[in-house]
């Protein structure tokens, strides 16, 4: 089978979880009672979101698999670029919103970089923050799917830098519900 055709039935297959997201969020809405519908507009717009996300995540497994198999046959370093790239964002991503959420910042910091630093934190490390599970995933699938021991190894440190911040994260959040 063609590269082409291949591209062409992973994004088919992307295409299907989008629309399998939207028939469970479809569906999700024909279940809630009206009086529900009226009072709680905003939360259930929330739960539908969360919804759609779940579903479509899960649907689009399969479609990222092959992908993931496909370019490790085609385009390996690209895509050990690509993730060693986003991977290296992770910690700068956590360190940024942490010192900004301690209301740590230069106070000589010009107004136009401070506006720009906001952006990139509401744009850049949050979504990157929150995709880091997923990049995990992504990457340990990429481990066993690569065959050279310099991919595994770049693949492995990748891994490290999302599993660190990650265990850092659970372990506050562990110790703040025995306090």
């Amino acid at each position: 089978m063609r590269v082409a055709k291949k591209l062409a039935l992973i994004a088919a297959g992307y295409g299907l979880s989008v629309g399998g997201g939207i028939v469970a969020v479809a569906v999700n809405e024909l279940l809630i009672p009206d009086d529900i519908k009226q009072s709680s507009g905003g939360m259930i717009a929330f739960g539908d979101m969360i919804l759609f996300v779940l579903v479509m995540g899960v649907l689009s497994l399969a479609p990222t698999w092959f992908l993931l198999k496909l370019c490790v046959e085609k385009a390996p370093r690209t895509l050990l670029a690509a993730e060693l790239l986003i991977a290296a964002i992770g910690p700068a991503s956590w360190l940024a919103v942490r010192g900004m959420a301690a209301g740590a910042g230069p106070p000589n910091l010009p107004q136009a970089f401070s506006g720009v630093l906001g952006l990139v934190i509401a744009f850049v490390a949050i979504p990157r923050m929150v995709f880091g599970p997923v990049l995990l995933m992504i990457e340990g699938a990429t481990f066993f799917l690569a065959r050279e021991r310099l991919t595994r190894t770049l693949v492995a440190a990748a891994m490290l830098m999302d599993l660190i911040p990650l265990s850092m994260f659970a372990l506050q959040l562990a110790a703040a519900t025995h306090r």
